[in-house]
Order: structure tokens, then sequence, then C-alpha cells
């Protein structure tokens, strides 16, 4: 998918280079970047993700998003690496994730249950019904809280 695509709901700040690339994957790890691979820079809270752009490029990255604070020129990246300022790194992950997915979330629906007495029974026949006409169904016992 294009840069420019991946980024077309992101708050940005500030662009250098070329955005007219084709990106394979996205992280916030750069250990997990692949060959046109897009890394986001995250302020971790003990490293900073600016620290292992070097590692990010070396394993494949093809671009770069870091917050407004970072100063890019003293990067010492290619010029063929596009750099993207923007306002919140980890907003930003979570809105390239979503574009370059196609936004899966919203091919989701969810049906919550609440009360005092009776949401398992409840939980259980709404399962049975659903899953009666054809629907998969998955019940998330994390957030299920019985009294």
């Amino acid at each position: 998918m294009k840069l420019s695509k991946l980024i077309v709901s992101v708050d940005v700040k500030n662009t250098i280079g070329n955005l007219d690339l084709d990106i394979t994957n996205i992280h916030s790890d750069s250990r997990k970047i692949k060959e046109g691979g897009l890394f986001v820079a995250i302020n971790g809270f003990s490293k900073n993700g600016v620290e292992f752009i070097p590692s990010a490029i070396q394993n494949g990255a093809k671009a770069i998003i870091v917050e407004p604070d970072v100063d890019i020129h003293s990067l010492k990246i290619s010029s063929e690496i596009p750099i993207i300022s923007v306002e919140n790194t980890r907003k930003a992950l979570a809105q390239t994730a979503c574009e370059f997915y196609n936004h899966p979330s919203q091919k989701l629906k969810l049906i919550g249950v609440t009360g005092t007495k009776g949401k398992t029974t409840t939980t259980f026949m709404i399962k049975s019904i659903l899953e009666a006409h054809g629907f998969k169904v998955r019940i998330n016992w994390k957030y299920c809280r019985l009294y």
C-alpha cells in the first residue's frame, strides 16, 4: 500500500522525502521490520524508539514516523527514506495499521450484555441463536464479570 494512503488519517506535522512508496509491513519494534516496512518510533518508558531507527533501516524499513520534538536532520538518514513527523506516534501507529489492514474493526459486530443477573444465560442464548443462523460467534470472557 502506498505510504501516502497509509497516513491519510494521521495528524502529520511535517514530511521529508517521497511518500509514493509501497509499504509492505508496519511495526514499532525494529526487530520485526521487514523489507519495505514502515517503522514507527514510539517513545517508551525506558527507551526512545528513535534509538532503534538505524536497526529498523538495516532490517528493511523504507519510511519512518517520529514525533515533532525529534531533530530529523540529526538522524543522519539517507534522503531516500521518507520521515514523517506526527503529533502522537502511538496514535499514528493505530491509524496507519487501520488503513493498512483495511479497517478490520468496522467488520465486527459487537453485542454487550449488562445487568445484575442472567448475563451468562443471555450470552449463551444469543450465541446459540446467532450460530443457528450461520454467524461465527466468540464470547470474550476476559470482560465477562459474573457476580
